[in-house]
């Protein structure tokens, strides 16, 4: 909903713009693909929803790039190197299947997708679903980091709050689809107040 690919049944979503807030669902279809473009990444919990396995890694990532308006390859392919190598990946396998990767090298190059054209909000649905502990910590590092480089805004999607912990300055919890709490990440886990949220604070024991 937050990334412009679910309509809300009620209430409205608003991106910032240089003109100042914008509600995306009371713009035009083709505006809207426009402004998800621009200003959105999503990395889905399962790579293969967003990446093409029948197109090379280098050519997931520079898509984004072609479709907002890049008609030049060199530059596009020299930002697929740099989000390579920004994700910890082998350059040298630009030219691979992404079928070819592992579950932790599909989700970091998924990320380099995500992050390539330079988006105001990154999505992340559960990314560290179905990975190795070690992985998932080296992919929580490596995110944290782009968040301070870059300065994207990331909204992370997840029911473990071990991982929120690591990477978020706050946490909202849902319930049925409603807000029930809102707090950073260590107060929550010390002082949960909602039986959802205690819930939550239960199941990382």
């Amino acid at each position: 909903m937050a990334g412009g690919l679910l309509r809300p049944h009620e209430g409205r979503v608003l991106h910032q713009s240089a003109d100042g807030p914008i509600s995306i669902y009371e713009l035009p279809e083709q505006a809207l693909v426009s402004q998800r473009r621009r200003n959105v990444g999503i990395v889905a919990q399962n790579a293969r929803d967003t990446l093409d396995m029948a197109q090379s890694a280098a050519a997931n990532i520079v898509q984004p790039l072609f479709e907002n308006g890049e008609r030049n390859f060199g530059r596009a392919m020299a930002s697929a190197q740099h989000w390579f190598a920004a994700l910890d990946l082998d350059v040298a396998r630009m030219g691979d299947l992404p079928s070819l990767f592992s579950g932790g090298m599909q989700q970091r190059l998924q990320i380099a997708r995500a992050l390539v054209h330079g988006p105001k909000v990154l999505c992340l649905d559960e990314p560290t679903t179905g990975l190795d502990t070690s992985v998932q910590v080296r992919l929580l590092s490596l995110l944290s980091g782009l968040q301070r480089q870059t300065g994207v805004a990331m909204l992370l999607v997840t029911h473990d709050l071990r991982i929120a912990r690591l990477i978020a300055h706050r946490v909202i919890v849902l319930d049925e689809g409603r807000i029930v709490e809102e707090a950073p990440p260590d107060r929550l886990i010390a002082d949960p107040c909602h039986p959802a949220a205690r819930d939550l604070v239960a199941a990382m024991i």
